[in-house]
């Protein structure tokens, strides 16, 4: 692998570009260092924030700066003022909620809220649902600290008539700026907003934002804002000055809003009816179409979400209205509800206001949703971004879709239809000859359209190199000249974002899609149902929603913050290594090696990407190809049953050597970790001394127990068996030999799939009446997730022909508990008071419903059920052993400081194996399992 993501540069756009170096500044003196040693070097400069950009003006051919490692600093926060400074790496939905307990947030609301970055919003001039009721971000910045070509420093800002004088008289590269500026609008603003995008536009990012200045500031328009330079910076996307800070206009937030959901058997009739909505006021008005809906379907997240759809719409428009009255509120809502249904709606449901944020993630998670079909034709960003006059869209929709009927593509649409944007995405291979002659013609074609319209041809997402091209064509050939004349002026080597708003390198050029695979890897996991390996991988668009600084993906980028260790970091490596000459020799790249070492397998990525990219199954595949080197802990693991019945015949030994520091030194475990050791008395063992209560005429409930239950948690095994006993239920445990997930998690395929084998042999006698139950969490749902893939190439078996029988209804104790619940076969438990702290295994959050674990504990009267909201716990298995620091860092998140609130007598509940080992190595806390808490109380009821 000759390149690497250090230097190729790869945003969320159709393009990649070679970088000579990657720069993280450490701090904004360093931000300013770097530039100026990369002017004196003239070598071009790129700013970077959170790489989500669509128009490919994130990537660059000289330096990529990027600032979302370390400037990510609320620097001042003035409420009174509703004022705040801000470093150009701070996250949008961050500064929010820093802001929140005020009443107040920043205005703009993009799809990328979780991971975009005020830097890149100025870039970019981002807007978001909101931008028919707040506008774009330019309207909300006051002033921006830069760093300008020369080196030199300044804060663009509000000025004075005498401040502004005073600019214009200054000998110096600044000066030279504010005269340059000045003397366009002066001699030539006029014909400047005859060539620019219609006014009505409320996003319009086409060239730089000479027609703001012109429109609206002093002193060309006397009553307008005092002459500020900020609103040029807004939109600029990097090619005019460095972005040091930024100082921000915050807004209060609505007293009252909510939703309604306009369906429609059509997009034509939704179309339609926008331009009249707007009469009503509406905070935003988002267009969803089928094929986005239709992604809901498949997407892990997005299933629980799709609640609110009724039958199977063509279109929905997702209205919002704010209001400062909820009476108010309620009589505009019906109004408007009544007026849909008169004109073209089937159904207008009002949702209810704890449910919207439901409605904007399905609204949100669009475009990474679109990007993860199984196709080779992807709905690319070519066209995605024009705007024009709202009493135009519907024209302008039907010349487009006129256009894709000639081309014979295929198309989506979403996006913003209060302001006349709706993102349009071709469905094109971009692999192929044809694709890219198509995404040229489109591009050719739409622009002339927007043209005829008077539109914009980027309404948010920028010009960038997608659409720079076709500048000239937009604006005219005297006004896009005065538009290189500014660029001078700011940039006279041009060594800022070169190729980017003022450009004419063609579409075809610097395309991802150039890069495909030259040799094809015999695989153990079947991918088929992704196409192949390498479309596995590509299902990652570069969208970057697993950069969040939260939630449940991905755990290691967040305790990092290097790109590298994000799920998009490593498919863009893996994508690298898979269209090498030897493919399978590239997937030992030492870069690559280190990005898959530190991915937890957390499973955070299968549900929470957008496109559902699965980068744990990926690295198991990873860690397969390259199986040739067998270091000691992967020799453990492939041994670890044997070790394990062995380590219970002489446990003292056993657990004595395993404690040494040269052991585990030879294993990769951090002297700082303590092994989990084993017990002296097997499950089997205490199993054998049992008198199981048994039943012929009931079903049987089979349990698979796991190693770790087995031998280094016999209590947590006792405790689900007991408790399944003193429900009057038959019981028959299944003690298992290995442990496939620890295998999978090893690149362990074969042996993987072997022990799976072994366990669907021991159930050749399962009865479809009968049921089987999982103690542990990442053991149980490997048959719900890797299973079916890796033993598609199993020869074939009596126990793979029956499997299909059970293997979909393998569930944990709680969802068992659950079922029980709906058959009305378990009455309601009691116990005196207590509170209980839990914390549900990542893998259940990502594959199962982790409020099943919280139903369950709930239905004992007493229990006060806290569900602690963290993402992954930081261990994973051996992870945690190897990486110490990162996995401190992961669980000092949200799960350690929850657990500082529990008091004496408190219970704490954590499903996974992995995560009461974690919390008790790192909190000193024990932890339960789910099975011992209903052990206590049944045993306590007895």
């Amino acid at each position: 692998m000759n390149n690497s993501i250090k230097t190729i540069s790869n945003d969320a756009s159709v393009f990649e570009i070679p970088a000579e170096r990657f720069i993280c500044p450490e701090s904004l003196t360093d931000l300013t260092h770097q530039v100026e040693a990369c002017l004196r070097l003239a070598l071009p400069i790129t700013m970077r924030a959170g790489g989500t950009s669509l128009g490919g003006q994130a990537i660059g051919s000289g330096a990529v700066i990027d600032v979302s490692k370390h400037l990510t600093h609320i620097l001042d926060y003035r409420p009174d003022e509703k004022e705040v400074d801000v470093e150009p790496g701070v996250i949008q939905d961050d500064l929010n909620a820093f802001v929140r307990k005020d009443g107040l947030r920043f205005a703009p609301d993009t799809s990328t809220s979780n991971r975009a970055m005020i830097g890149g919003m100025i870039g970019n001039n981002s807007c978001g649902s909101y931008s028919v009721y707040y506008g774009t971000t330019r309207e909300y910045v006051k002033s921006i600290e830069v760093v300008l070509a020369d080196g030199s420093e300044t804060i663009f800002e509000p000025l004075t008539p005498q401040k502004l004088r005073e600019k214009l008289e200054l000998q110096s590269f600044e000066g030279n700026i504010y005269r340059t500026i000045f003397n366009l609008l002066e001699r030539h603003g006029k014909t400047i907003l005859e060539h620019y995008p219609h006014p009505s536009i409320k996003r319009r990012n086409t060239g730089y934002a000479l027609d703001e200045l012109y429109r609206h500031h002093q002193p060309f328009n006397p009553d307008g804002r005092p002459f500020n330079l900020a609103p040029l910076i807004c939109g600029s996307e990097g090619t005019l000055a460095v972005i040091k800070k930024a100082t921000l206009n915050l807004v209060k937030t609505p007293k009252f809003q909510q939703l309604i959901c306009a369906h429609f058997d059509s997009v034509e009739k939704a179309m339609k009816v926008v331009n009249h909505l707007l009469e009503f006021r509406p905070a935003a008005i988002e267009l969803i179409d089928k094929a986005t809906l239709d992604g809901t379907k498949t997407n892990l997240q997005q299933q629980q979400n799709r609640f609110w759809i009724d039958g199977d719409p063509l279109a929905v428009l997702v209205i919002e209205l704010f209001d400062e009255d909820e009476n108010s509120l309620t009589k505009r809502l019906i109004e408007q509800q009544q007026w849909l249904l008169q004109n073209g709606s089937y159904s207008v449901p009002v949702i209810d206001r704890a449910d919207s944020a439901k409605i904007w993630e399905v609204r949100k998670a669009g475009l990474g949703m679109l990007m993860g079909k199984v196709t080779r034709k992807k709905a690319v960003a070519v066209i995605e971004d024009a705007a024009v006059p709202v009493t135009s869209l519907y024209d302008y929709y039907q010349d487009v879709r006129n256009l894709m009927a000639e081309l014979g593509v295929g198309c989506v649409y979403y996006g913003h239809a209060s302001v006349g944007l709706i993102h349009i995405r071709p469905e094109l291979d971009l692999a192929t000859s044809e694709g890219k002659q198509l995404f040229r013609t489109i591009a050719e074609r739409n622009s002339t359209l927007v043209k005829k319209y008077r539109g914009a041809l980027s309404g948010e997402h920028g010009d960038g190199r997608i659409r720079a091209p076709f500048l000239k064509e937009q604006v005219g050939e005297q006004v896009y000249a005065w538009l290189l004349e500014l660029k001078r002026a700011f940039d006279p080597h041009n060594l800022l974002n070169p190729g980017v708003i003022l450009g004419n390198v063609s579409i075809t050029e610097n395309l991802r899609a150039d890069r495909q695979p030259r040799q094809s890897l015999t695989t153990a996991f079947d991918w088929s149902g992704d196409l192949s390996l390498m479309d596995a991988v590509e299902k990652c668009n570069g969208a970057g929603a697993c950069r969040k600084s939260s939630g449940l993906m991905c755990p290691s980028y967040q305790a990092t913050r290097e790109e590298n260790y994000s799920t998009r970091g490593r498919a863009n490596l893996l994508r690298h290594a898979l269209t090498e000459p030897d493919p399978r020799q590239a997937l030992s790249h030492p870069e690559l090696k280190d990005a898959l070492e530190l991915c937890l397998g957390c499973k955070g990525c299968k549900s929470q990407c957008p496109a559902n990219v699965d980068m744990a199954r990926l690295k198991a595949e990873v860690l397969y190809q390259s199986r040739k080197f067998l270091d000691l802990s992967r020799l453990a693991l492939k041994h670890y049953g044997r070790l394990m019945k062995l380590g219970a015949l002489f446990p003292r030994l056993f657990n004595g050597i395993q404690s040494l520091a040269l052991v585990k030194r030879l294993m990769g475990v951090d002297p700082r970790r303590n092994l989990p050791s084993v017990r002296a008395e097997s499950l089997q063992v205490w199993w054998g001394k049992q008198k199981p209560f048994s039943d012929s005429r009931a079903p049987r409930i089979w349990v698979l127990c796991d190693l770790f239950s087995q031998y280094q948690e016999p209590q947590v095994g006792q405790a689900v068996l007991n408790s399944l006993q003193k429900l009057g239920l038959s019981v028959q445990p299944l003690f298992m030999a290995q442990s496939p997930r620890a295998l999978i998690s090893k690149g362990l395929l074969l042996e993987a799939r072997a022990a799976l084998l072994d366990v669907a042999e021991q159930l050749l006698e399962v009865r479809e009446e009968d049921y089987l139950i999982g103690i542990e969490p990442s053991e149980l749902l490997v048959w719900r997730d890797e299973a079916k893939d890796l033993l598609a190439k199993a020869p074939q078996s009596t126990a793979l022909e029956k499997m299909p029988v059970w293997r979909s209804n393998i569930q944990s104790f709680e969802e068992f508990i659950l079922s029980y619940v709906e058959l009305e076969k378990l009455p309601r438990l009691r116990t005196s008071p207590r509170k209980v702290w839990l914390h549900v295994h990542c893998h259940q959050k990502s594959l199962a419903k982790p409020l099943d674990s919280q139903r369950a504990l709930q239905w004992i009267e007493g229990l006060q059920v806290e569900m602690i909201s963290s993402g992954c716990c930081g261990m994973s298995g051996e992870f945690g052993y190897k990486h110490y620091d990162v996995s401190k860092t992961i669980a000092e998140q949200a799960l350690l400081p929850a657990l500082q609130n529990a008091s004496d007598g408190d219970w704490i509940v954590a499903t996974g194996t992995s995560c009461r080992h974690q919390v008790a190595d790192l909190g000193g806390y024990q932890a339960l399992h789910i099975a011992q808490v209903f052990e206590q109380v049944l045993s306590a009821a007895d």
